[in-house]
């Protein structure tokens, strides 16, 4: 990909040179023609980084602004990282689920703070989290994925896989929106912890974490069954094995 876009950018810029012309054998130019060819290629510079070229060469999101057939390639993108034979039960898309709903679930109402816009959870202490432990997962899983897309950030890249996952799986369809944007880490203040609901207590505390988020009860029991997907792991919450035989 990198050369693929080198290839495209190099003939953008050189394309644009400036040029001399000959006169009685000498070639002339000047200022004039250093002016022409600094214009030119500055607009195969800009050319580039508007068709997102300077994205992958850079590493860098642009000012691209993207359309309904980018979002189905990533959607498409996700869907083939889906599957792994190495994996649980052969599926990323429970863990995906999870990743989209961890992210999502530091919201809260009272204060506006937390949720997924920001994708805070690259970061530490919130990485840490023992109710976050073993997403990293699910991060890396989504790595190459953000690397061929390098536009959309982190925080719609997890939203949208756990949408993507749910549908894959057999579920339905999910409405889904971008627009999120990612935190810089310099000036991030840290959530605390806490705002994730754990396993081990009961209804109270699950009330008060869902609460927080302005949930009732109905859209609580709704989102705890999403636990019939997957299985637990003695390394992330110290149980193993599936949540539920019969989802």
């Amino acid at each position: 990909m990198f050369r693929n876009a080198a290839r495209r950018l190099v003939p953008l810029v050189s394309s644009s040179r400036g040029f001399a012309s000959e006169a009685s054998g000498q070639k002339s130019g000047g200022s004039g023609g250093i002016l022409l060819g600094l214009a030119g290629a500055g607009a195969g510079l800009y050319v580039a980084r508007e068709q997102g070229y300077l994205d992958t060469l850079l590493g860098a999101p642009s000012n691209k602004i993207p359309t309904a057939a980018d979002y189905a390639k990533v959607r498409s993108a996700i869907a083939d990282v889906l599957d792994s034979d190495t994996h649980d039960d052969g599926s990323y898309g429970p863990i995906l689920v999870r990743l989209a709903w961890h992210t999502s679930g530091t919201y809260d109402k009272a204060t506006g703070t937390g949720g997924s816009n920001g994708a805070t959870m690259r970061f530490n202490p919130e990485s840490g989290w023992g109710a976050n432990a073993g997403l990293k997962t699910a991060r890396d899983v989504l790595e190459p994925v953000k690397k061929a897309f390098p536009w959309i950030s982190y925080a719609d890249l997890w939203t949208l896989a756990g949408a993507v996952a749910i549908e894959e799986m057999g579920g339905p369809e999910i409405p889904w929106r971008p627009g999120r944007s990612d935190k810089e880490e310099k000036t991030h203040v840290p959530l605390p912890d806490g705002r994730l609901p754990d396993g081990d207590k009961g209804s109270d505390h699950v009330r008060d974490i869902f609460y927080r988020m302005g949930f009732n009860d109905q859209e609580i029991v709704a989102l705890v069954g999403a636990h019939a997907l997957g299985r637990c792991h003695p390394t992330s919450s110290g149980w193993d094995g599936p949540w539920a035989r019969a989802p």
